[in-house]
């Protein structure tokens, strides 16, 4: 059987591994970008939505793909206002204390992908429809054995970058082991419109079974994210549209309901489980992983897709040294993105998880405390630019390099 070679394989062809693909063809390799799936550019209902932060915009305008990913549509975060409804303190951020157009912005997930697609160069070979058996490593690199309309392939490469989710396949072969837990909870999502608009306005509620996002959407509606226990979200799900909104107004607040007016309409409604789950090592010799396959978080804060891409920036930042390119089977390229990227991974992964297990209690002493705590953050100006700054992704694109 006669191996196709290439520099780099990647498995996963979302917009983490597709993003990956034309970063590092971009520098002059050869890529095999395989994916199970072909890729789904049709509209949803509800929408596949993500939120991208200011740090990930700049990294997606660098790569040339920024203009045509906004012209597709883009909900504009430019103020945050974090509330725990019928409790003291409120943290409110703007666009404007950093200087920036935006925090972040809300996409569909085929608005950011398409584009990036269509910025492919010809030494990217994309591979659909297409289901990894196995690989192996040697001294050059690594086999990867594939099916390919019912024909066995080999596919030869440097590298071996697992991109293809949280139950990623190439982990899993690799051995890889995980740690996380089963939040017990679900996300309901939804895109929900209301009388006055959204003033590119995020809202973030914390509520005692798990917070209560509405992004801003392009067309002025809101992509909603609720994470409930398992129990309310089947109520939810099998409520009508009136039942529903009753339901949100009530757990949204006085407060945000008079800026926005009566919910006026909404979507179709979906669930999905809530995890997390982050791999021991984010490398095994040639094999790497990025996105979801290394790293599954909370959606609080909408910070998975950004944290991917910031493993994108990494890996593409080592892979332009010298030392690297002169030899991609150095094992030193997957110990130096492990190490890279195992801080931000944690400090990501270890915030969304206190903030939920602080706002889990509803016991009064608790409550008193989260109040004061965010009437802190709110007058204290040097903790709100930092956390300004984390928001946006501008903290952590400032220490990607190391």
């Amino acid at each position: 059987m006669t191996a196709k070679t290439y520099d780099i394989v990647i498995v996963g062809a979302g917009v983490i591994g597709a993003g990956l693909a034309l970063s590092l063809a971009k520098e002059g390799y050869t890529i095999a970008l395989l994916d199970a799936q072909e890729p789904s550019l049709k509209p949803t209902n509800p929408e596949r939505v993500i939120a991208l932060s200011e740090g990930s915009k700049r990294y997606l305008l660098n790569l040339g793909v920024w203009d045509d990913i906004a012209a597709g549509g883009a909900g504009f975060i430019q103020h945050i206002a974090v509330r725990e409804p019928q409790n003291i303190g409120a943290v409110d951020m703007s666009h404007q204390e950093l200087d920036s157009d935006a925090l972040g912005y809300v996409l569909e997930v085929r608005h950011v992908l398409s584009p990036i697609q269509q910025a492919f160069t010809d030494n990217i070979t994309s591979m659909y429809g297409v289901r990894c058996l196995g690989f192996m490593q040697n001294d050059t690199g690594v086999c990867l054995q594939i099916l390919d309309d019912g024909k066995q392939l080999e596919v030869q490469a440097s590298l071996l970058i697992g991109a293809d989710g949280t139950n990623s396949f190439i982990r899993s072969f690799a051995g890889i082991q995980t740690y996380g837990w089963d939040h017990n909870r679900l996300g309901i999502v939804a895109s929900i419109a209301c009388e006055h608009g959204h003033g590119n306005t995020a809202y973030e509620c914390f509520k005692e079974e798990g917070p209560l996002a509405l992004l801003p959407l392009a067309d002025g509606r809101f992509s909603l994210v609720w994470s409930v226990a398992p129990k309310t979200a089947v109520e939810l799900l099998n409520l009508n549209d009136e039942g529903f909104l009753h339901i949100l107004r009530n757990e949204v607040g006085d407060e945000i309901m008079a800026k926005l007016g009566r919910f006026t309409s909404m979507g179709k409604r979906a669930s999905f489980p809530l995890e997390l789950r982050i791999a021991k090592s984010f490398a095994q010799g040639r094999v790497l992983l990025a996105g979801n396959a290394a790293h599954t978080i909370h959606p609080i804060a909408g910070q998975g897709m950004n944290l991917g891409l910031r493993d994108v920036a990494v890996l593409v930042d080592i892979l332009q040294q010298t030392w690297a390119r002169e030899d991609l089977a150095n094992p030193l390229i997957g110990q130096t993105y492990a190490e890279r990227r195992r801080l931000d991974t944690l400090a990501v992964a270890g915030f969304t998880e206190s903030v939920l297990e602080t706002f889990a209690s509803s016991l009064l002493p608790k409550r008193w405390l989260r109040g004061q705590g965010l009437h802190m953050m709110q007058s204290t100006p040097l903790l709100k630019q930092f956390l300004l700054k984390q928001a946006a992704g501008i903290g952590q694109l400032e220490g990607l390099k190391s």
